[in-house]
């Protein structure tokens, strides 16, 4: 009974190898092939007469070699391999992008004596992935390159409409310069839009390098830029001791310059604003904290807030470009950290970041 039950798991297991999508592969600890599946056979090319009995260098092209004996060893101390991302060499010499996953094999006394292994083509995805990245670079490049070139020509049609505005008042009648009115106040949203997408574009033109800055000097810079509208919406704004991290200073005072200036901006009529500026250690990272009694944020905007262009409220409400969360998850995702937001309406935000220490 027990030997039959054995025929049957061995012929169903041959039968999931066989139907597999991936490439199964065994070897023994000398790297010479022990078995070989049809879909090993369609992506590299040998048949199993050809492929079995050969050393598994047959698949290895010459500048990975090393690869081998590195794995051979991970497998004789009983370690798995998890989609090692790497190159193989076809039969027609053709070079594909592989994910290995190998694993150990055992005999019945628990002995390693080989290896399976599991090889999927991701040659398309790769291929995907840096078109992608070289499409963001040429969309990245262009923002970049439109937003510079814009700032002139916005400036001037701001310059241009105050001009009109100081010098022809009298001569104007309402509807004139309510329309020049309107004019300006276009000019002067667009120029922040443009300074926004600049700031977001440049985000990465800085190599990220182990630069060592005082939080608490960055934040006594941010909060004197901030003093006019502290003092307009009567806030208080108070800080617990900030630690040293590992950033550049510029994207540092921008978090704080974004976070601290949206705490401010949707503070609640009803009560006397406060923001409070904390941190702490929580495993490998610092949490940066900013926290403030505002009007809250519902639970169902908690992730698209950090999206482009994402507002809440109408440009009439409130001002603004939309930009300043999305500039601050780039940073973040700059250094490896995270952004995120607990929030309920009526009740305040915390915005909190977290850094590698």
């Amino acid at each position: 009974m027990i030997d039959s039950q054995n025929e049957l798991a061995a012929e169903l297991l041959r039968a999931i190898i066989e139907s597999s999508d991936d490439a199964i592969i065994s070897k023994d600890l000398n790297s010479v092939i022990t078995s070989w599946n049809k879909s090993a056979e369609r992506l590299f090319g040998y048949t199993e007469a050809e492929a079995i009995g050969k050393p598994i260098t047959i698949l290895i092209p010459p500048d990975r070699l090393d690869e081998e004996p590195q794995i051979l060893s991970r497998i004789r101390s009983g370690e798995r391999v998890d989609h090692f991302e790497t190159t193989r060499v076809r039969k027609d010499g053709k070079l594909i992008d592989i994910s290995l996953t190998i694993s150990p094999v055992r005999d019945r006394t628990g002995r390693i004596v080989g290896a399976s292994k599991i090889a999927r083509d991701i040659t398309e995805r790769r291929k995907a992935d840096a078109d992608l990245r070289r499409a963001n670079r040429d969309l990245e490049q262009f923002a970049y390159s439109a937003s510079h070139d814009l700032q002139e020509p916005m400036r001037t049609v701001n310059i241009y409409s105050e001009l009109l505005t100081k010098r022809y008042h009298d001569k104007l009648d309402g509807q004139a310069l309510e329309y020049l009115g309107h004019i300006r106040t276009g000019a002067m949203r667009m120029e922040a839009l443009i300074r926004d997408l600049l700031s977001f574009t440049q985000i990465t033109k800085l190599d990220v390098v182990p630069e060592s800055v005082d939080a608490n000097d960055i934040l006594a810079k941010v909060l004197v830029d901030l003093e006019e509208t502290i003092k307009d919406c009567n806030a208080r704004v108070t800080t617990d001791p900030l630690p040293c991290v590992r950033m550049h200073g510029s994207h540092l005072r921008q978090l704080f310059q974004n976070l601290i200036g949206n705490a401010l901006k949707y503070c609640s009529a009803e009560r006397t604003p406060v923001v409070h500026i904390s941190a702490e250690i929580q495993g490998g990272y610092v949490v940066f904290s900013v926290n403030d009694n505002g009007i809250g944020i519902g639970p169902e905007y908690h992730k698209n807030i950090f999206d482009l262009f994402k507002r809440l409220h109408t440009s009439n409400e409130y001002e603004g470009t939309g930009l300043g969360l999305a500039i601050c998850e780039r940073i973040m995702t700059q250094y490896g950290g995270q952004i995120w937001v607990e929030s309920e309406v009526g009740t305040g935000s915390t915005f909190k970041f977290s850094l590698p220490k």
